[in-house]
């Protein structure tokens, strides 16, 4: 008993002895590093080298832009454009997340570095002046891709002008982000020529709609896939007339019948020609398939409103073959 309590006791005595690890000190530039200002962004990051420590620093200060961008893109002169439509809001603010992540910055310099524990800590710079230069001279060149984009359009038929008037408005979302992104990097920028442009193709694509007059034939077999494509036009702006029409749309199709567990099955094959001027602008064959329990006619409505759906899935360009 006594041997039992000396052991306990010594034993006591040399762990009260060991001391417990220091705390690793962190330098305070990386605990507390500078705020960004006019002038710099600031970051900093950690790796198990130089390189993945700047990797990590720069991502640091793309985290700080994109919170930036998105607290300042509601007050901004952008957010006021978009009309209160939260879809398009959140669009543009994935779109210039999108922009943010994809910086490469070229520009910057490391101010404090210091290994710890075989970690490397760094803290870098990046100069406001000098990746707002590089963003406005993105941002230029994409502004001339689509002004250059116009002109090509004008020279097109009307319903194909239509159709690339809606894919560059589509566009218009980078313009947006790379403008703000702009923006957020230097406050005092302006944006206004900017989004003139994105009004001017705004414009355009309305105009383009406005021109566009289709009319629309179809064989008897096709007869029952009339409304669907009218339907799909209206739906994007397009007038469909029966005189003074620019674009002619031609319907062809081929009902096969068959009857399978008690299904009436009705198989179309749609063929969908767009001219313009007589000359062909494009040819699309769809393979469409209608059922019913009841009969045959019903199988080919049945078909009828797949189409429409295929319509509203893939757009009315695509189901004309233009897109």
């Amino acid at each position: 008993m006594i041997r039992f309590t000396l052991s306990l006791f010594l034993s006591l005595i040399f762990t009260g002895c060991i001391s417990t690890p220091e705390p690793i000190a962190y330098p305070s530039w990386y605990l507390n590093p500078p705020q960004n200002n006019g002038s710099f962004l600031y970051g900093v990051g950690e790796g198990s080298d130089l390189n993945s420590a700047k990797v990590s620093a720069l991502s640091s200060v793309s985290a700080s832009l994109s919170i930036t961008v998105s607290s300042e893109l509601k007050k901004s002169e952008l957010s006021s454009s978009l009309n209160g439509n939260e879809k398009t809001y959140k669009s543009v603010l994935n779109r210039v997340n999108a922009e943010v992540k994809a910086i490469e910055f070229n520009n910057y310099r490391v101010t404090q570095n210091q290994v710890i524990n075989s970690k490397f800590l760094i803290l870098v710079e990046v100069s406001r002046h000098k990746l707002f230069n590089e963003q406005k001279t993105k941002l230029d060149n994409y502004t001339q891709e689509l002004k250059n984009e116009q002109l090509q359009i004008q020279k097109t038929p009307a319903i194909k002008q239509a159709l690339l008037y809606k894919q560059s408005e589509e566009n218009t979302a980078q313009l947006k982000s790379l403008a703000l992104l702009a923006k957020t990097v230097n406050s005092n920028f302006d944006t206004s020529a900017y989004l003139k442009e994105i009004s001017i193709i705004k414009r355009s694509k309305q105009e383009a709609l406005s021109r566009v007059k289709v009319k629309i034939t179809a064989s008897k077999d096709a007869s029952l896939f009339l409304d669907a494509l009218k339907e799909g036009l209206n739906k994007v702006g397009v007038t469909t007339v029966n005189h003074g029409a620019n674009t002619l749309i031609t319907l062809k199709n081929h009902f096969q019948t068959d009857e399978i567990y008690g299904y009436k099955i009705a198989k179309s094959r749609l063929t969908i020609s767009t001219q313009s001027l007589d000359k062909t602008l494009a040819t699309n064959t769809l393979a469409l398939s209608g059922k019913s329990r009841y009969d045959y006619q019903k199988a080919k409505a049945n078909a009828a409103n797949i189409l429409r759906a295929k319509i509203k899935k893939e757009g009315i360009f695509s189901i004309l073959g233009l897109k």
